[in-house]
């Protein structure tokens, strides 16, 4: 919603549709006027909200990406002068105001969500000028092209280019709404649970239609296209061995490596763990890299084992459900999901 309530202040009312998506995706203010935008997360997934200058949404999304394992306590907000009002990670149902004066120059300047994997389509942009139109949505180049219709409408079929490995933040039917999916370029794709911190599910083909998602429906959930072969059971994949320790996993982000890949951070305990997953074998497998910093005590591997793929380290076939790897070994480790045909 928007309103001028008097002619020296404007209120913005902001909150989250499905899809990563701010449910207002443009609004005007005049120059030096007094703003003040009330933002809601009405999201299940971790939001926040920057306001920059013109031109550089991308320059700052990048820069907000390499914050990699501080970039949570930052709120994915990097020291840099296109930042000019910001407000910090908000969590399902929370809300904060900002309160700012415009700024005297006119111009369009982009507001951004910065959490990794967002900062691509959950935008908008913020008109200040002395005349109150702004152009015509449908060809509004300021504002992602799925939005291009009416406001709070999203018809495109994808916000970015197909080009593999691409991801989603999501929500996927039986994970829980932290879902990170990764379609890779051999048309295997995965699905990496943040809240559990452990890959789920592995399928090959297609990769989802997000549909329902981008048109807004309420409780939408991407649908899995291609045939799911791997479905983890276990509930902690790394497990750290010893008395007194409890493997109690916090999600931590996650940034863009060569390739285009996503490493995934989280910590067990206060150990750091970083995962990177690849297709490999031209798509009849899956690599998965781990390093673990600091690590003193042995840990176990634990994997789901099922006929549909094997399991190997250090070019052996695993069997069973478990490795035990001693600390100088599990600091860095690869093990290869292979898909039987």
């Amino acid at each position: 919603m928007f309103s001028q309530s008097n002619e020296n202040k404007a209120t913005i009312e902001l909150s989250v549709l499905p899809g990563l998506q701010f449910d207002k995706v443009r609004f005007h203010v005049k120059p030096k006027q007094k703003v003040k935008i009330s933002f809601t997360n009405t999201d299940d997934m971790d939001h926040n909200l920057l306001i920059l200058l013109p031109g550089s949404r991308e320059r700052v999304v990048a820069k907000a990406n390499r914050l990699g394992s501080d970039g949570h306590n930052k709120n994915y907000n990097p020291a840099t002068e296109d930042v000019l009002w910001a407000l910090p990670i908000l969590q399902g149902k929370e809300s904060k105001i900002l309160e700012f004066v415009a700024p005297d120059k006119e111009g369009i300047y982009p507001y951004v969500c910065t959490v990794p994997g967002h900062g691509t389509i959950m935008y908008g942009a913020m008109y200040v000028s002395n005349q109150a139109s702004m152009p015509d949505i449908t060809i509004d180049g300021n504002i992602p092209e799925s939005r291009r219709t009416v406001e709070k409408t999203a018809t495109v079929a994808h916000p970015f280019s197909l080009k593999p490995p691409y991801y989603y933040r999501t929500y996927i039917e039986g994970v829980s709404p932290a879902a990170i999916i990764m379609h890779l370029p051999h048309r295997l794709s995965y699905c990496w649970d943040a809240s559990s911190c452990k890959l789920v599910l592995v399928w090959e083909g297609d990769f989802v239609d997000n549909t329902d998602i981008w048109k807004g429906h309420k409780d939408a959930r991407s649908k899995i296209l291609g045939n799911v072969f791997y479905n983890e059971k276990v509930q902690v994949p790394i497990e750290i061995i010893g008395n007194n320790v409890k493997n109690k996993v916090a999600f931590k982000g996650y940034k863009i490596v060569k390739g285009g890949y996503l490493e995934l951070h989280y910590t067990l305990d206060d150990v750091d763990i970083y995962e990177t997953i690849k297709d490999v074998e031209h798509g009849q497998a899956l690599l998965r890299e781990f390093r673990i910093l600091g690590l003193e005590q042995n840990v176990y591997f634990n994997y789901t084992a099922t006929p549909k793929v094997e399991y190997f380290y250090k070019g052996k076939k695993l069997v069973g459900n478990k490795i035990e790897m001693k600390a100088e070994d599990a600091q860095s480790f690869s093990v290869l999901l292979k898909l039987e045909k």
